[in-house]
């Protein structure tokens, strides 16, 4: 379920990226600004996703 999610998020960052960078250069930064900041939320998002998976896997292996 955290490896879903975690590419969820890596996914809507890469395009979130891709669409800021195609606003700014067809209306200019004043009109895609929001798209920056979404992409840097899904990046947090990603990087929550990847520490919790990640915790998550070693505490598995713990208990085994």
């Amino acid at each position: 379920m955290f490896r879903i999610l975690e590419l969820a998020w890596l996914v809507i960052a890469i395009l979130a990226l891709i669409i800021a960078v195609y606003q700014s250069k067809v209306l200019g930064l004043e009109n895609s600004w929001y798209f920056f900041i979404f992409t840097f939320v899904a990046a947090v998002m990603y990087t929550i996703r990847r520490r919790q998976r990640i915790k998550h896997d070693d505490n598995d292996l713990k208990g085994k």
